[in-house]
């Protein structure tokens, strides 16, 4: 039986969620299939993608819309996507996060039907229709499924992708975690799957491995986040974020002579855009860099360590407990603190992202600009 306090609480923060959330929706229309709430919606397009059939699209409440119960998304997972930040009136680093969806559809043999301007002029469409302020900090979730097709698992039988984003607010962690840090437990029975399985560098909608992950986890603990193992019993990443390691090795008087941050290498995680901030602030910073293939839960405890993890909707998040064992000194380190401050920077930076009150013309001519040295 569910905790019904829990369930309460979900509830709530469910309709926090949905009370202002505007959803972009892109569907091929198959009759007896495309849910008519869609094709007949006010608002719904037609879009003109060249395809050999009628594609639907437009921004809608996300409770007035539906998508199909054919579509391989929900049947198989199949699909990729995106979550990707709004923070001080802009799209934190949007143009990075929309070329990794291109490259994770690529590598599912997935086609999108618009180019990365066309489908970003209706993501931001989207967003100005939520009504975000500027102080107010929001999220995007883009996601491509293989699309419509028949209740087997033939990829080549769908005949055209969906494609949705779903503007709104969000809520990863209490705001007081941050000064605090969080403890995070070990998935001991489910691992990490190597690229022979499913690649990492595919942002795929198949997360249930992770989701599996977090249970084992935990295991029932007031945890919030699980490291996940390879199957040689090395680090991978945790659920959703990517995992740094930090350690200070002390001179005489108590004097740093050297930090030395790790990571794991991308084999068996996924290569994060905030990933890639934080090690390159660490370069400018002067610390010793380096991604490695046989990190241990061991290695992230113990005296003159810190350990934090990183990702888009996180930031960076402290980690002060590994499986009840302490990180240091148990409270969010020196380093920790300092590229928190960093990154925070950065996202408050509108040089780094994408206006959301941008123009068509605004939007294609972020799309085409150089990448941010933020990332390398």
């Amino acid at each position: 039986m569910a905790d019904k306090k829990a369930v309460l609480t979900a509830l709530k923060a469910m309709e926090e969620v949905g009370a202002r959330a505007k959803v972009f929706v892109s569907m091929p229309v198959v009759d007896g299939i495309t849910p008519k709430s869609f094709i007949n919606a006010r608002g719904t397009e037609k879009a003109k993608t060249g395809e050999p059939l009628t594609r639907l699209h437009g921004v809608f409440p996300p409770d007035s819309v539906g998508l199909s119960f054919f579509d391989h998304g929900g049947l198989y997972g199949d699909g990729c996507f995106e979550g990707i930040l709004i923070n001080n009136g802009f799209v934190y680093l949007y143009k990075e996060h929309m070329e990794r969806l291109w490259r994770s559809a690529r590598g599912l043999s997935i086609e999108i039907p618009y180019t990365i301007e066309e489908l970003s002029w209706h993501v931001v469409r989207a967003v100005q229709a939520v009504g975000f302020k500027k102080n107010e900090r929001g999220y995007i979730r883009l996601i491509v499924t293989r699309g419509i097709g028949d209740l087997g698992l033939n990829p080549k039988k769908c005949v055209g992708s969906t494609v949705y984003a779903i503007a709104s607010t969000i809520k990863l962690y209490p705001p007081e975690a941050y000064d605090v840090g969080i403890e995070v437990g070990v998935s001991k029975k489910i691992r990490r799957p190597g690229p022979s399985i499913l690649d990492p560098r595919i942002k795929s909608d198949n997360y249930l491995n992770n989701v599996l992950g977090l249970l084992d986890g935990t295991n029932d603990m007031k945890l919030l986040e699980a490291i996940m193992l390879t199957h040689e019993g090395f680090i991978a990443e945790a659920t959703v974020d990517n995992i740094f390691s930090v350690t200070r090795v002390n001179g005489r008087g108590g004097r740093s002579q050297k930090v030395r941050i790790v990571t794991p290498v991308g084999e068996y995680c996924l290569e994060g855009i905030t990933r890639a901030c934080i090690m390159e602030f660490a370069k400018r910073f002067g610390y010793e860099v380096e991604e490695v293939p046989d990190l241990m839960p061991m290695d992230l405890i113990g005296q003159g360590k810190e350990c934090f993890m990183t990702g888009t909707g996180a930031g960076i998040m402290p980690i002060v407990k590994v499986c009840g064992n302490p990180v240091g000194d148990g409270k969010p380190g020196p380093i920790t603190k300092k590229l928190l401050a960093e990154i925070e920077r950065a996202m408050a930076d509108p040089a780094n992202g994408l206006d959301i009150t941008a123009t068509r013309a605004d939007v294609v001519k972020h799309i085409r600009q150089k990448k941010t040295s933020l990332v390398k």
